[in-house]
């Protein structure tokens, strides 16, 4: 389901909650977007060296001879064959996030989200792990033209389950405070950005509105999260002005990324929905200008853009909050077992 803007035609609120299907998946043309995962997301596992040993010798060449191994590709699947082939060893862990940093490398998307899930079966509470997956499968879904009932699944699980983690993660040996808040901070704006994602189909728009908010405080040039906050404020009624603010904001960031496909596309709707709003495009221009350095709307920034008479009679009808997304095209897969205790 591709994003249109057709003045003739009125708008599901479900195709524009995922208009960011359309906007995001032209990011790929960026050479930012080259890697794997996104840039906020968490690229290495291996926090530490095993310190476990491993006393059997042919379990221990095993492992030796894959973390040895010069292709990335091929180091990630000699690593993984390890853990197959002793799935009991004191390695299995590390050999694990050796594989996912290796198929970071590689720059295998697919792998590194199984290598992760994987990896989360051994340490249920391994939130860079986590982190990892609800990123790049959140990034997988702006490239779908439906939801995929799996995909969501993991969005809603790992989002939860991190955020849950994140309470009691303590910082990594060898790391310091200004890192651990770095890497914190961006997680945070993860997993909200994941639980953002996970409300809108799961008919909760006041969660999907409050902790797309809370990523987008922490990092305001998180376009999805932006897109898709903007999208919820303005659809909902009556309607928050404070959209028009993020709405702006995610056109300047997409222009800041060259990513102009993303632009035009959220300068049309943009428009459309602040001059349906206020009555005329005035006023408009000096909020695209502010939004290029602004991090967060002006205090009392809704007041300022006056309603037209009847504001909440726009082109778009208010629609079930079930229609914030396409529906799913085959029946949701079952949802995985609750995850272990956090890890101390």
């Amino acid at each position: 389901m591709k994003l249109r803007f057709n003045s003739n035609q009125k708008l599901r609120v479900a195709v524009i909650a995922i208009a960011w299907i359309s906007i995001l998946a032209c990011a790929a043309q960026s050479p930012a977007a080259q890697t794997v995962a996104p840039t906020n997301a968490p690229q290495q596992l291996s926090e530490e060296p095993a310190k476990k040993a491993i006393k059997d010798h042919a379990e221990f060449g095993a492992y030796s001879s894959a973390v040895k191994i010069k292709d990335p590709s091929q180091r990630a699947t000699a690593l993984e064959e390890f853990v197959q082939k002793y799935p009991r060893s004191v390695a299995a862990a590390q050999a694990l996030k050796e594989a996912l940093s290796a198929w970071q490398e590689a720059g295998n998307r697919d792998q590194v989200v199984d290598c992760a899930k994987r990896l989360i079966v051994v340490e249920p509470a391994n939130i860079r792990a986590m982190a990892i997956v609800v990123a790049l499968d959140r990034a997988k879904a702006a490239q779908l033209d439906q939801v995929d009932a799996g995909l969501m699944n993991e969005i809603c699980q790992f989002s939860s389950n991190g955020l849950n983690v994140l309470t009691s993660w303590q910082m990594p040996a060898g790391m310091t405070n200004d890192q651990f808040a770095a890497l914190r901070n961006s997680m945070t704006v993860i997993f909200n950005g994941g639980a953002g994602t996970c409300a809108l189909s799961q008919n909760d728009i006041a969660k999907a509105r409050e902790t797309l908010a809370q990523a987008v405080a922490i990092d305001s040039t998180d376009l999805q999260s932006l897109w898709q906050l903007s999208i919820a404020d303005l659809e909902t009624r009556p309607v928050d002005a404070n959209g028009f603010w993020y709405c702006a904001r995610a056109i300047a960031i997409a222009k800041r990324a060259q990513n102009q496909a993303a632009a035009d596309a959220a300068i049309d709707y943009c428009n459309k929905k602040y001059t349906e709003y206020h009555g005329s495009p005035e006023g408009w221009d000096p909020i695209l200008v502010a939004a290029q350095s602004q991090d967060a709307p002006p205090a009392g920034f809704s007041k300022l853009i006056v309603p037209s008479a009847n504001p909440n009679a726009m082109d778009t009808p208010t629609q079930p909050a079930e229609n914030l997304l396409p529906q799913p095209a085959t029946p949701a897969a079952d949802q995985p077992a609750a995850p272990a205790s956090p890890q101390h």
